[in-house]
């Protein structure tokens, strides 16, 4: 007999933010490769191409990043706490998304702090 339990929407949702982010940055890597070894450069000189991919791609890319993994650990925490709910994918949705935003807070947390020590 089935248990009456559902895998909730918002895990399912939350597993694919972070399989979207995880592809996400395969193509980007890809595209890098690509651009600088490979020789391709969309029409531009080779530097701005350079500089385009690298600061450019590499700042939105970081965006896109934290905002769906932010997205996806919301979703992840309100697929937890739906009850009668099968809660296997919410949990792997948030860890994923966690793992995914983790870096990008410890970034900002050595950011922030770094700004508070002054030497004389």
């Amino acid at each position: 007999m089935e248990s009456p339990e559902k895998i909730t929407r918002f895990g399912t949702v939350s597993v694919i933010l972070a399989v979207l982010v995880a592809v996400l940055w395969c193509v980007y890597f890809i595209i890098f490769a690509v651009m600088t070894e490979g020789g391709v450069n969309f029409g531009m000189d080779a530097e701005t191409a350079g500089y385009t991919v690298v600061l450019g791609g590499g700042f939105g890319m970081a965006v896109v990043t934290m905002l769906l993994t932010f997205s996806g650990t919301v979703l992840g925490i309100l697929g937890l706490v739906k009850k009668e709910a099968k809660r296997g994918l919410a949990i792997a949705g948030l860890a994923i998304n966690f793992l995914c935003f983790a870096p990008y807070c410890l970034f900002f947390l050595v950011f922030a702090f770094s700004g508070l020590s002054t030497s004389p």
